[in-house]
């Protein structure tokens, strides 16, 4: 297996930089997935073994690399996927804001490593410096490439386009001092409503004349998490999540994008997808809790 890739534009390294940081905070194991025309993220839930992944990030090559070579297994499987650190590869990038150009490439020294070869510009001359990292992977057999697909999900219930996400953050992060739960509630009419109940007060945030991009309704309600003021509850779906990993997500207001889609499972599955201005797509996964 072989891999080499240049990057020498600014605005793919500050995104790709920030992208990985995202990426950190919501997990510290990754796997990278070659192919001829894409990168991807991968991250699956710590906590259960081999499942559905809870992250996908997946980027066009050609938008991020002016150059870009790789040889994979053989000629039917030509992918290369690497578990590694992605905590230790986000430390790496961090002088990547300011750098003239990156080089990756995968390398055998003790062990199998993705080698960075960062060249940053000097600030009292016209020299430059270059500045390696080696962080160390491991190759996943082929064997095991099958629970690192894309995720099958059930089709959404309703998807709607988000307001800021840094506004978001700060009303999510203000609702997770009180309670480690938050209900996402979205309606066909383009209202977003996020609300966390105690023992003292029930607590919403509401966001209106947002774009709905899809709804496949009526919607059956059978419980009592569903607001019934001036709303056709048929119109209405919602999903009960943890409030720190949706928090975690919001973090990616980072990140320089066009617009974030928010699909809700009706009660199961939030998924929530961030697209970038250079075309790399964003997608995390939260499982509804149910009582």
């Amino acid at each position: 297996m072989k891999f080499r890739a240049v990057m020498i534009d600014a605005g793919p390294m500050r995104e790709f930089t920030n992208i990985v940081g995202t990426i950190s905070k919501i997990s510290k194991e990754c796997v990278l997935r070659l192919s001829d025309d894409q990168v991807y993220f991968i991250v699956s839930d710590e906590n259960s073994g081999p499942a559905p992944p809870v992250l996908w990030c997946e980027m066009p090559q050609a938008m991020y690399f002016s150059e870009y070579q790789m040889v994979g297994l053989d000629e039917g499987h030509k992918d290369i996927y690497l578990g590694f650190s992605s905590v230790n590869l986000a430390r790496s990038l961090v002088t990547l804001k300011s750098a003239k150009s990156l080089k990756m490439k995968l390398t055998k020294k003790q062990c199998p490593c993705l080698t960075l070869e960062i060249e940053i510009p000097s600030t009292t001359s016209q020299q430059t410096r270059n500045v390696t990292h080696d962080i160390p992977v491991a190759v996943i057999p082929r064997k095991m490439w099958e629970d690192f697909h894309e995720p099958k999900v059930p089709q959404p219930d309703i998807s709607i386009e988000l307001p800021s996400l840094k506004q978001l953050r700060t009303t999510i992060d203000r609702m997770r001092t009180m309670a480690s739960e938050v209900v996402i509630r979205a309606s066909a009419e383009g209202r977003l409503t996020l609300q966390i109940s105690t023992d003292m007060a029930k607590v919403s945030t509401r966001f209106k004349d947002l774009r709905v991009e899809t709804f496949d309704g009526p919607i059956e309600h059978s419980d009592s998490e569903t607001e019934t003021q001036n709303e056709d509850i048929s119109r209405v779906c919602h999903c009960r999540v943890d409030a720190k990993k949706l928090s975690i997500f919001l973090s990616a207001d980072s990140i320089s994008h066009n617009r974030t889609i928010c699909s809700i499972v009706h009660k199961k599955l939030v998924i929530l997808c961030l697209q970038t201005e250079e075309n790399a797509k964003l997608q995390c996964f939260i499982n509804g809790i149910v009582y």
